[in-house]
């Protein structure tokens, strides 16, 4: 697979780096010199510094052998027209663009007959997306949902009052007395899948994999309350406050029942969704918009604006301006004034660390989001959902298995998956399989694995066959 990147920026080189890792081919084009001379000093690929518009520039890139054409620059413009001019120049070639402006994938601009993009990635949706989720499942972790099943993965920090701490993992299990797997450690600056007898530590971070209902007891138990959500606090109201907001009080029109869950915490005809913004203009537009949600014209670094009672009344606060150190910040500390839950979105991965030393539930990140929207498209195989791990090291992927597949019919056992690479369960049909060494996979099973980001070109072969 070779792959086009038009845009060095923060999404379009983490990006390259992943897919490099992952043995593809890359090449990137940046008309900013000084982003140019960083990618060529950092990323083992192709860098021309040119222009995404210049077709010679496209050509010197590679355009012509590659597979897909991946447009993440800063201007929604410049993405829609170098993924219109690859579209037209090279059909066969698969474009995707990142365009922030919602008004863009709603009309006909980007239909197959005028620019023929295949794919729209909206960065600030995906972000609001992420939040919503996290909301419908009592923001009181970070959360990876898969396809046709109850279970979920979830995060927990491992403080010093940890019931979990100084035991090994078997001990847990018993007293517990629930099924549940604890599928990753992460430990200062490395992970361990672990075994039966891993001792967990003070400040690890584990992911567990279980039904929804099961994180009830393991939350109760790690004193992580179920708080009931009645009243948010949303600071930050741009794109993706007012994404979010969309979907909170308008959610037919975007994702049809998407907010069920959430609609039930919120109490009709009261006010009790809350937006601060510094931007009148913006108040003001987003007062008009949403009715229903009581709008304050107010600077978050202020002396006071937290501590008002009516805000500090609030159940969630939900952080989404565009600083994400204030974020992180506003968030910690409307914890610390007794709001019981914050979720804060980040711009860069590496601030999830961050974020969750400072007691924060969910952290999202806006680039992580946008990265694994874009690898979803391009991975080889039907793929269905990706997760990322300890920066970017690991990676928790679903999929299903095609009649073409290399390992149909064959047992779990003897098939040679890559080393480090963890089978979590199998979906068949409406049914979640535990796995075991003598299990055959079938043709549409659904299979949830964790494994390095280096071994996902042997496994895409494997699914894709």
């Amino acid at each position: 697979m070779y792959i086009v990147i038009l845009g060095a920026g923060h999404v379009g080189f983490m990006l390259a780096r992943q897919l490099i890792a992952e043995g593809k081919s890359v090449a990137i084009i940046e008309n900013d010199p000084f982003r140019s001379k960083e990618a060529v000093n950092s990323l083992d690929c192709l860098v021309v510094n040119d222009s995404g518009t210049n077709l010679a520039a496209l050509k010197k890139a590679g355009i012509q052998k590659a597979s897909a054409f991946v447009s993440v620059t800063g201007s929604d413009e410049l993405n829609l027209i170098s993924c219109g001019i690859v579209s037209n120049q090279f059909p066969e070639v698969s474009t995707i663009a990142r365009v922030r402006n919602l008004g863009y994938s709603e009309t006909s601009l980007i239909s197959s007959s005028i620019l023929g993009i295949d794919h729209i990635i909206n960065p600030d949706l995906e972000a609001a997306k992420a939040i919503v989720l996290a909301l419908k499942h009592g923001a009181r972790s970070d959360i990876m949902l898969f396809e046709n099943t109850k279970i979920q993965m979830r995060d927990l920090f491992l403080s010093r009052e940890s019931s979990f701490i100084d035991k090994p993992l078997r001990v847990i299990r018993e007293e517990c007395r629930i099924e549940f797997l604890i599928s990753v450690v992460i430990r200062e600056d490395y992970y361990i899948i672990p075994e039966g007898d891993t001792v967990l530590k003070e400040n690890d971070r584990i992911y567990i994999l279980a039904e929804e209902d099961s994180f009830d007891t393991i939350f109760e138990k790690e004193k992580v309350l179920n708080q009931r959500i009645e009243k948010i606090l949303i600071v930050g109201g741009g794109t993706v406050g007012a994404h979010l907001l969309d979907y909170i009080f308008n959610e037919e029109s975007l994702i049809p029942g998407f907010l069920g869950a959430l609609k039930r915490f919120l109490k009709r005809g009261k006010k009790n969704i809350h937006v601060i913004d510094k931007d009148y203009d913006r108040c003001k537009f987003l007062a008009e918009r949403f009715p229903k949600a009581l709008v304050k014209c107010q600077d978050i670094m202020d002396e006071g604006v937290l501590d008002d009672s009516e805000t500090a009344g609030s159940d969630l606060i939900i952080t989404t301006t565009g600083n994400h150190e204030l974020n992180i910040i506003t968030g910690s500390y409307a914890k610390t004034i007794g709001i019981p839950k914050a979720i804060a979105l980040v711009i860069r991965n590496n601030y999830k660390h961050l974020a969750h030393n400072l007691n924060l539930d969910v952290t999202i990140s806006r680039n992580s989001t946008v990265v694994n929207s874009i690898i979803k498209v391009l991975r080889k195989g039907n793929i269905k959902n990706v997760y990322d791990i300890s920066e970017g090291k690991l990676e928790v992927i679903e999929f299903s298995l095609s009649e073409k597949s290399a390992v149909i019919g064959k047992r779990l056992k003897d098939i040679k998956l890559p080393e480090k690479t963890l089978v979590l369960f199998i979906t068949r049909e409406q049914d979640t399989i535990i796995p075991y060494g003598a299990l055959k996979v079938e043709v549409n099973d659904h299979i949830a694995l964790i494994t390095e980001r280096e071994s996902i070109k042997k496994l895409e072969n494997m699914i894709a066959g």
